[in-house]
């Protein structure tokens, strides 16, 4: 597949999203390195908490689910990531859990200061297999344009990240 620029995104284009399964050992060993509650680390622990068993981290559905986006965004011609939207949880995910993530461009802006980029939104929706909702955020992206005229346009995506 090509590489694709800021021109080539269109608003509400939908991202094709992997399935994202979560095992027991995931969430262990997640809850271990990076969030070490009881819930999410100890399963007997976790049976005498307020969620009655093992659950995945926030942070972790969070990083699977990233996961599963930027695959779906295959040769994009993104120059950085700048900044979340506020981040929605509704319902606990537990072992052998299977996410669907629904995810889609929004807000496209081209730069007024630097023609040579544009600025772009993935708006995110998570279930589980039982079609609960799991989680909703977003991310923004910096994006290089097509017109290699332009400082960080094909020119500088050539440089940087090699040709497509």
């Amino acid at each position: 597949m090509a590489r694709r620029y800021f021109e080539d995104i269109r608003e509400g284009e939908r991202l094709r999203c992997q399935g994202v399964a979560i095992t027991r050992e995931d969430i262990i060993e997640f809850g271990k390195r990076f969030d070490p509650q009881p819930f999410h680390t100890d399963e007997n622990a976790a049976k005498g908490s307020f969620f009655g068993g093992l659950i995945a981290s926030s942070l972790h559905t969070l990083s699977a689910c990233t996961r599963a986006v930027v695959e779906a965004q295959g040769d994009t011609a993104i120059l950085s990531g700048v900044g979340m939207d506020e981040v929605k949880m509704f319902n606990p995910v537990r072992p052998g859990d299977v996410l669907s993530v629904e995810a889609w461009w929004v807000d496209l802006k081209r730069s007024e200061s630097k023609p040579g980029m544009g600025f772009a939104g993935i708006k995110c929706k998570v279930t589980n297999q039982k079609g609960e909702p799991v989680i909703e955020y977003g991310y923004r992206y910096m994006l290089a344009c097509r017109d290699s005229s332009q400082p960080y346009g094909r020119s500088y995506m050539a440089s940087t990240l090699g040709s497509p």
